[in-house]
């Protein structure tokens, strides 16, 4: 059995005893980030972010925030360094080179060309930093899979451990600021203004969001935990380059395979974490791919509204958010909803419902059409 034993995370929603009260009210603190276009036009959009600290290509800053949100749950959880030279590190990032994204996001005069020749830094620099700083096993991998980068990362993490390659496995969740991405975004016109409202009638978008998290798993020889592991998949399609295809086909298929994984059927499952993104396109195929396999709608919610769309960090962020409502005793409501979709018919939960055991199936759905389920259980002790 792969047993979960929890974590750390940095997010919006500030430290552990501010959290579970933003998540029990369903309320939210949200910043401000604006840019100017190349017509001199200032434009403004809600971000959430960690702190008000600044955010630049220096690699200190980054570093930083992981080494903190690694040792605090270290410290957590009281591991061992034999514990740790037994823990594999699995890095899970969708913008992964800070050191070019700030220049890159700069350079529309090639003003920045010889700064961006200098200096390459990708999600393997921050391995080998981590991996040395904590004095971990050297069993490594890094993952680049847009919105389910440190979901698909849980995953293999699973299977390393199931295997007895490693004994202990450190999943870290990683997504700061990033100009390029942010802009990006704008072009693309995915950005809401102002809030993001998943499977609201009136949803404009997304909201970026910044975080930083670290996820212990291992295996219950190695570490007990009422809190399990039970399966996860992870497929792609080719509907669209930039998600999942509005019928729900592709998304029914990975929750389906989920399932059958995990040997649960879909009336087992007691909430789901959706991936929620307020997105018109794919709030519709999370809820058509749903109706595939659920009879009926399940409890389920939205994590982004309360510390944005993460990206790559989101599979441990929002897992490990989920894991602490359901320890304190509830599993949250969704921020923002108003007026129900009735194009989407279902209407996720709006405010806190009593939960303190059960199986959770937890949604990602990533840019480019990658598509990951995860199923997991906390028993009663």
């Amino acid at each position: 059995m792969i047993t979960i034993l929890g974590g750390e995370i940095l997010s919006a929603l500030g430290k552990k005893e501010e959290r579970l009260q933003h998540l029990s009210d369903t309320t939210y603190r949200v910043d401000t980030k604006k840019m100017t276009t190349v017509l001199d036009e200032e434009l403004s959009f809600s971000y959430y972010s960690i702190d008000d600290e600044e955010r630049n290509s220096a690699l200190s800053i980054p570093l930083r925030y992981l080494e903190e949100v690694v040792q605090k749950a270290i410290d957590k959880l009281s591991l061992s360094s034999d514990d740790l030279s037994r823990c594999g590190l699995f890095v899970g990032s969708a913008s992964n080179d800070l050191s070019l994204s700030l220049p890159l996001g700069q350079n529309y005069d090639n003003s920045q060309v010889e700064n961006i020749a200098c200096e390459r830094i990708g999600n393997g620099f921050y391995a080998d930093h981590l991996t040395k700083h904590f004095g971990l096993n050297e069993f490594s991998l890094t993952y680049n899979t847009a919105c389910t980068s440190s979901a698909n990362a849980v995953i293999d993490a699973g299977s390393m451990l199931e295997s007895g390659v490693i004994d202990y496995a450190l999943v870290v969740g990683f997504e700061m600021f990033a100009p390029i991405s942010f802009e990006g975004f704008v072009a693309m016109q995915l950005l809401s203004p102002e809030k993001i409202a998943p499977f609201d009638r009136d949803r404009q978008g997304i909201v970026l969001g910044e975080a930083v998290s670290a996820l212990f798993l291992s295996r219950d020889d190695a570490a007990s935990s009422s809190w399990h592991f039970l399966s996860g998949d992870s497929r792609c399609e080719t509907e669209s380059v930039t998600g999942a295809n509005p019928d729900g086909s592709g998304i029914s298929a990975v929750i389906g395979a989920a399932l059958t994984k995990a040997d649960v059927k879909a009336s087992d499952i007691s909430a789901v974490k959706a991936h929620g993104t307020a997105s018109a396109l794919n709030d519709m195929a999370e809820i058509n791919g749903m109706k595939q396999v659920f009879d009926s709608a399940p409890d389920f919610f939205s994590l982004k509204p309360y510390i944005g769309h993460t990206l790559g960090s989101c599979g441990t962020s929002e897992l490990l958010l989920m894991l602490e409502c359901v320890d304190a005793g509830f599993v949250p409501g969704t921020p923002n909803f108003i007026n129900r979709d009735e194009a989407l018919d279902w209407t996720p939960l709006q405010v806190q419902k009593s939960c303190a055991t059960g199986i959770f199936m937890l949604n990602y759905f990533g840019f480019g059409g990658n598509n990951t389920s995860l199923v997991i259980e906390k028993v009663e002790t």
